[in-house]
């Protein structure tokens, strides 16, 4: 039986993570209770607990690892696994793969389990259940054959290399029954040469084809009473279902079980591959790293199995793009590797990522529901951007991720800032996740204005990192960083009280002014969403009324998160769909929301009176709204026109420079009491 707590992670990695973080901290007697090897990492990557069986598979003693960083320990099974750790811990996907130590005979299953504070690598030694099956089923189809007298021959040769013995049932599958090889020569089943050794005094042991068959001969020297070899003696197996078996385990080991893809195992000695040939005629290749735009969304608001689906969908896309001659492997999580040899210019490359993305920027169907994915492909050549198959595997993902910050749905070639670029954000998820507790993170106030009257009738909480190195980091570089490594929900609780504790002040001047929050996707996955809601608004006596919370179309896609947002309506809090019209909602799937306003994105407000098509889609959205009864907000309003315009719309609030800044809540009181009932329009300075 394997380890018990690899078959309970396997199952549900997030209770056992739950226990290892209970008050007791029992780590020690929990993880020696396992049959395998387990150790703990930190958020920095450093051990933090170590068993004894995983002492034994890594040769090291548990003092000489806790407190060490993971590079730090040069082991397959260690500091080699860490490009896969960081992919699991960005995706919260766990990773699965066999490691394969052929020259130990050894075999060592990799089970990679994120957390959001630390990731659990379990190594369970399979060698002996691996060459114990293939002996199992090498000796039993043995016996079998030789008792049924059916697929072996017990044979013998004289020197002239002719069959004069034959006994036992024959070799049924490839057709040779023993009274018809009486007299044949040898090699209508093994090779002459083969024989001839065995004249020269060798007992061989060796396997041959015959058709499609596989063959295993067992053959000694004949002797008379003077020693002299005037023959040989041998028996001969049909071990054909032996050698597929062995095939079906060796291709479970390099290839990835939702896919069928190759795994990265088998993309490591597929790259050595490459690098050695590369090095020998001269000819490069490329590494296009392909990483899905959107599947965070898709597997956070949908659901794992939708996930998989996706995944399934996306390797056949890719398999349909590619040539024979490429090769395409799952790298973990979300992304992909393409090889590709013979290359010759980047043009080369860009058409083929061309048709990639084409592929994956078609909707695939879920639950029918269509979804989009879209990719983003970073590329890097050898040797032009690195020396090894590591160096340009790691500067083609620093190139991909180049790709997403750019918007997504595009390709990037590598360039020397983007391993910078790459060690940067790892740095900053490292410092994100103490940010709260040191008092870094902050919150600003965006005024929101009602159109009619131009009264400030509420405002937007807008999360703020200072960071006391860095300074302020923008949201856009670390909102996505939070979500990626689970931190977004620890940070929208702490908007939420930290927000609901300023309004106190602002409602001391207008009692019902109105707190707008953000919603992440994996915020609606928590079942406890509501309770803590509710909690929070009457720990600070705030109105459920006047909250709205903000959701993206994304978020609103998945139908199992209709149960969360309908508690929070019943609840009373009111609900917005931030940024539409810029995703991918249907109408039909709008009116089945219980949401009660929209938020037309910026990107259409900003070239109103510039471009016609920008301004009629508003005029579409506003009377779909108000066919459906919902409130309409617009963001970014910058000039009077903008406002004017959106207003005679029927827009009910505004929100934009024009209005007012993002701001501290000292600055938004002060508003609130020199501008109430009337907003003064803040003039824009150069």
């Amino acid at each position: 039986m394997a380890g018990s707590l690899v078959v309970v992670l396997a199952a549900a990695a997030s209770p056992i993570f739950n226990r290892l973080r209970a008050p007791t901290r029992r780590h020690g007697d929990l993880l020696e209770a396992v049959q395998d090897g387990v150790y703990i990492v930190d958020s920095d990557l450093r051990l933090t607990h170590v068993n004894e069986e995983a002492e034994r598979l890594l040769q090291r003693t548990a003092d000489t690892l806790v407190g060490v960083p993971l590079r730090a320990v040069a082991d397959p099974l260690a500091s080699e696994l860490l490009p896969e750790i960081h992919v699991a811990r960005r995706s919260g996907v766990a990773i699965e793969r066999i490691h394969a130590f052929p020259d130990q005979a050894r075999w060592i299953q990799v089970r990679i389990m994120p957390a959001p504070d630390e990731t659990l690598i379990s190594l369970q030694d399979v060698s002996a259940q691996t060459i114990a099956e293939s002996q199992l089923n090498e000796n039993a189809h043995s016996r079998q054959l030789v008792a049924n007298n059916a697929d072996a021959v017990l044979w013998a040769v004289g020197r002239d290399g002719r069959f004069t013995s034959v006994s036992g049932g024959g070799l049924g599958a490839p057709a040779l029954a023993p009274d018809e090889l009486v007299g044949q020569p040898c090699s209508v089943l093994v090779g002459q040469t083969i024989v001839n050794d065995v004249f020269a005094g060798r007992t061989v042991r060796v396997e041959s084809g015959y058709g499609d068959r596989c063959l295993r001969h067992h053959i000694e020297p004949l002797t008379d009473s003077y020693g002299t070899v005037v023959g040989a003696s041998g028996v001969s197996i049909d071990i054909t279902e032996l050698k597929a078996t062995q095939q079906q385990l060796s291709e479970a080991a390099h290839a990835d079980r939702l896919t069928g893809l190759p795994n990265r195992f088998s993309l490591e000695k597929r790259l050595v591959e490459a690098v050695t040939a590369s090095q020998t005629d001269g000819r490069r290749f490329a590494i296009l790293f392909l990483g899905l735009d959107r599947f965070k969304a898709i597997n956070d608001t949908m659901g794992h199995r939708a996930g998989d689906e996706v995944l399934r969908e996306v390797a056949e896309r890719l398999r349909g793009c590619v040539r024979g001659i490429d090769f395409v492997a799952r790298a973990g999580g979300d992304e992909f590797v393409i090889l590709t040899a013979g290359v010759p210019t980047i043009g080369d490359i860009q058409r083929l990522s061309d048709r990639l993305i084409e592929a994956l920027s078609a909707p695939i169907r879920l639950s029918e529901r269509d979804v989009f994915v879209g990719a983003s492909i970073g590329v890097a050549l050898f040797p032009d951007h690195g020396a090894d198959a590591e160096s340009v595997t790691a500067r083609a993902d620093a190139a991909m991720h180049r790709a997403k910050l750019a918007g997504g749905g595009r390709l990037a070639t590598y360039e020397a800032s983007m391993l910078a670029e790459a060690t940067e954000r790892f740095a900053l998820e490292s410092d994100l996740r103490h940010a709260i507790d040191r008092g870094q993170i902050g919150l600003e106030f965006q005024p929101l204005v009602s159109l009619p009257g131009r009264q400030l009738v509420g405002c937007e909480a807008l999360v703020r990192w200072r960071h006391p190195q860095r300074g302020m980091i923008p949201p856009a570089t670390f909102i996505p960083i939070a979500e990626a490594s689970f931190q977004v929900v620890e940070i929208d609780r702490w908007v939420l009280g930290e927000a609901c504790r300023a309004a106190a002040a602002f409602r001391s001047i207008v009692p019902d002014f109105r707190l707008a929050v953000n919603l992440s996707a994996r915020d609606l996955r928590d079942e406890e969403l509501c309770a803590r809601v509710a909690a929070t608004l009457s720990e600070h006596d705030f109105p459920p009324r006047l909250l709205t919370m903000e959701i993206t179309e994304t978020a609103a896609l998945d139908e199992m998160a209709l149960p969360t947002l309908q508690q929070l309506r019943d609840l009373g809090v009111q609900l917005a769909m931030d940024d539409f019209g810029i995703g991918y909602s249907s109408l039909a799937h709008l009116k089945s929301l219980p949401i009660t306003m929209i938020k037309i994105d910026r990107t259409f407000v900003r070239d109103i009176g510039v471009d016609e098509s920008d301004s009629a889609i508003i005029v579409s959205m506003v009377n779909v709204a108000k066919a459906f009864g919902l409130r309409i907000v617009a963001e970014g309003i910058e000039t009077e026109a903008q406002a004017e315009f959106v207003g005679s719309l029927g827009c009910d609030e505004g929100q934009g420079f024009r209005f007012g800044r993002p701001q501290s809540s000292a600055a938004l009181e002060s508003l609130l009491r020199t501008a109430h009932p009337k907003l003064r329009i803040v003039r824009r300075t150069a």
